[in-house]
């Protein structure tokens, strides 16, 4: 930085997680002075998304951060009553594995066979001219051959190839999909930080079905075209279906459970499985208002941006951390990224400062990663685990002539469906001739050994694997010390409810009655040389038809933008301002 560093921000943000990018966006979009600051040299946290060079730089970071931070020494001045408390150093991923399927080197016995049939030609007498003629033309056939030969065959991958193509990757340590009406699409829309993400819509959900992998039918004409229901069934489905949306909260049953919900509309144990598993994803147990609300869920979501209820993050999860991140820069706040954390100044119960590169820096509210918060300034902790699965595939776990987004919730013993999302190049998530498959679970499980006993992946067709698990702490935001709070790390979910919500209890924590994330404006509404930002007659994320009045409505009057009908990149509004200048200088 060429500028001196403030010694006193009101809000100082440790970690660049999502949790901790929304508090400091929302932070300094209410104009609080913020520092944002990271030990990583990277944003995301445990969110983040990492070309393949990127990937095996993390994997290492941990054993060299935990050697550099046994040797430092924390030497800083402190007042009359006031206390040095180290930070914390709970690991937040373990059990760190990779497999390798890769590992044999281009076989070159092909090439060195030809050198070697060329070289014993030199020397030998020529054939006579008719001769000569017929072999030139046997080899332009054989070369053409080659030629097509070569067209055709798919590359080899090893440990070289991988890593020259390391820009091409974007991979995720915490995946996730975004439900069309789900609460981070309309976070993004009503803050007016969608201009700064790009999306694609996923293409299928599929379902295990008697041992085969099946696609799910989620419109009307999904459920009139599948020829894995009855005629009977498809009658049955759509009107459980529409029951669904129709039925009012004030209307269920609060004895019964989903499952007896399911029977009372005589479902048959296949339509059963799909709802269960691929629609609702809940366990038949659950209250029947729990099952009939992630229904709604999907269901509402439906038809808005795609074929599908979801959206996936063009370049990986990892993007939405940094979008929130230059909304912060954006409205003044200030970036500190691989710095040393030693500790925080405690006095009275609150916490008065932090340190950082051994100069101290007070503020009045201090939000921190989990993995940073003192063992003795943990409030409760209730330590829950999600177990994490990636792999790099040759071959989509179901081939098509088009490349797929896809969706597989595989049921297993214990009510914990692994979710497995798909992805390919058309994402920015690998090279061509790749696919990235993730997979996630609650609480521990071998995942890659279930992935292979329910035959989704096969040896043959892997190129590498990494499984790790996530320790997080659902125990709340609050800790012993007044003004300071926690942002435990990512939970097993599929979209980001517990994430915006812990965002947003700290928010109003720190700053109760303050709006949390109001609608940003956009660069042409901010007049330059005054002594704020100017905004345009109350415009809300609620109003899209005028935020985005290029866009055509689909039959339940939503915005759908043109480019996600052939599934290309497209922002949830078409509103593609151009980044203030402020956002670059700033990050």
């Amino acid at each position: 930085m060429t500028e001196t560093l403030p010694s006193e921000f009101e809000v100082v943000v440790m970690g660049t997680g999502l949790v901790e990018s929304m508090v400091a966006a929302a932070s300094a979009r209410m104009g609080h002075t913020t520092l944002h600051v990271d030990t990583a040299k990277y944003y995301g946290g445990d969110w983040a998304a990492f070309t393949w060079e990127g990937l095996q730089e993390w994997r290492k970071v941990d054993e060299e951060v935990e050697k550099e931070e046994k040797d430092q020494e924390i030497n800083v001045e402190l007042e009359e009553g006031e206390e040095l408390v180290a930070f914390g150093e709970n690991k937040t991923i373990v059990n760190v594995k990779e497999n390798w399927y890769c590992d044999k080197i281009v076989d070159k016995e092909v090439a060195d066979s030809a050198d070697k049939d060329v070289s014993s030609n030199v020397g030998l007498e020529l054939p006579p001219v008719a001769e000569q003629d017929n072999n030139m033309k046997t080899n332009e056939t054989l070369e053409t051959s080659i030629q097509a030969v070569i067209k055709d065959a798919k590359p080899e991958w090893n440990r070289e190839t991988l890593l020259s193509q390391s820009r091409k990757f974007n991979l995720d340590l915490t995946p996730r999909l975004l439900f069309a009406r789900g609460p981070m699409v309309e976070l993004l829309i009503s803050s007016n930080i969608s201009r700064y993400t790009e999306f694609k819509s996923v293409t299928r959900v599929l379902t295990l079905l008697e041992g085969k992998l099946e696609q799910v039918p989620s419109s009307r004409s999904d459920v009139f075209n599948t020829k894995h229901i009855s005629v009977v069934e498809k009658r049955v489905l759509m009107k459980f279906l529409t029951q669904c949306l129709q039925e009012e909260e004030g209307e269920q049953d609060t004895s019964k459970t989903f499952g007896d919900y399911l029977k009372s509309h005589k479902l048959t144990p296949n339509l059963t499985h799909f709802v269960v598993h691929s629609i609702a994803m809940t366990p038949l147990d659950c209250p029947q208002s729990t099952g009939l609300q992630a229904t709604r869920k999907f269901l509402s979501s439906l038809g808005r941006f795609g074929p599908t209820p979801f959206l996936w993050s063009m370049y990986g999860t990892g993007e939405l951390p940094q979008a929130f991140c230059r909304l912060c820069a954006v409205f003044g706040g200030i970036y500190y990224l691989g710095r040393s954390l030693e500790g925080v100044v405690v006095k009275d119960g609150k916490a008065r400062a932090v340190v950082t590169e051994g100069k101290r820096i007070s503020c009045q509210y201090l939000v921190m990663p989990g993995s940073k918060v003192p063992t003795n300034l943990i409030l409760e902790k209730k330590e829950v685990t999600a177990s994490r699965a990636m792999f790099l595939t040759k071959e989509s776990l179901l081939p098509t002539e088009k490349e797929q987004i896809t969706f597989l919730s595989l049921p297993q013993e214990g009510d914990r469906p692994v979710r497995v999302v798909e992805v390919g190049p058309g994402t920015a998530a690998c090279p061509k001739g790749l696919h990235v498959m993730h997979a996630t679970v609650e609480g521990e499980m071998e995942l890659e050994d279930v992935m292979k006993e329910e035959g989704i992946i096969k040896d043959e067709e892997l190129v590498y694997s990494l499984t790790f698990t996530q320790v997080g702490n659902k125990g709340g935001e609050k800790t012993k010390l007044e003004n300071m709070w926690e942002a435990s790390g990512p939970v097993a979910e599929l979209d980001f409810d517990v994430a915006i919500e812990q965002a947003r209890e700290i928010y109003k924590g720190m700053f109760p009655g303050e709006d949390f994330l109001p609608r940003a404006p956009d660069p042409e509404e901010i007049i330059l040389g005054g002594e704020e930002c100017e905004e345009k007659d109350n415009v809300t994320g609620d109003s899209i038809e005028e935020i985005a009045p290029e866009n055509e409505k689909d039959a339940n009057n939503d915005v759908v933008d043109n480019n996600v009908k052939d599934n290309q990149p497209a922002k949830v509004t078409d509103n593609d301002g151009d980044i203030p200048p402020t956002s670059v200088n700033k990050l």
